[in-house]
């Protein structure tokens, strides 16, 4: 009995050893993983995903109002993460972070409902009217379209006018507000991520 439980003994260390070089390597894995997306090594479209029906909504609106869907979609993940129940600390509320106040104002230029923003049938087809009208407004910049999307367009026409950007403006970096920098930002990194992926996949 005595020899058994001797045995017995000599092979816990090893497997203890084992399950400790497991677990650490899982651990390294989750770090990297964590490092890469805060670094931007790795865009958040690796990381998060629309459902199917939010796809066949982005699909439907991104045809409706002539835009690619990469950008829609690309709009909806840094906005929401694809979350219809995301409300701000400023009050935009659902997938594409409306304000009220603005969405009462599209519907009213659109016709679209507007009557439960937390619903992405009715969220997303604004939104997706806004940024259409946002990109017309600044003449096809995408740049200050997005910058209108997330600081609103008083601010951008007031940096227009006051810091003399011309039409075709492009420095990212040159944008005062930093949440609205890194937003601009995010939306192209993983718009240009998401048309790579599709061309590929062709």
């Amino acid at each position: 009995m005595r020899d058994r439980r001797r045995r017995r003994n000599e092979y816990r260390p090893r497997r203890t050893r084992r399950s400790v070089r497991v677990f650490t390597a899982l651990l390294a894995c989750l770090a990297a993983l964590t490092f890469f997306e805060e670094e931007r090594i790795v865009p958040e479209a690796v990381f998060y995903h629309p459902t199917k029906e939010v796809r066949r909504l982005i699909d439907a609106s991104a045809e409706r109002y002539s835009l690619s869907r990469e950008l829609l979609q690309s709009v909806i993940l840094t906005e929401s993460k694809f979350d219809n129940h995301a409300v701000s600390s400023t009050g935009a509320v659902g997938i594409m972070q409306l304000m009220p106040d603005t969405a009462a104002w599209i519907a009213e230029q659109s016709g679209l409902p507007a009557d439960n923003l937390h619903n992405p049938e009715e969220n997303i087809p604004l939104g997706a009217w806004y940024l259409e009208y946002l990109i017309g407004k600044y003449d096809g910049n995408l740049v200050l379209a997005l910058a209108a999307y997330n600081a609103g367009r008083g601010n951008v026409d007031s940096w227009m006018e006051e810091r003399g950007w011309p039409a075709d403006y492009a420095d990212i970096d040159g944008i005062p507000f930093p949440e609205t920098r890194e937003f601009v930002r995010s939306v192209i990194e993983n718009r240009d991520w998401m048309k790579g992926q599709n061309e590929e996949e062709r």
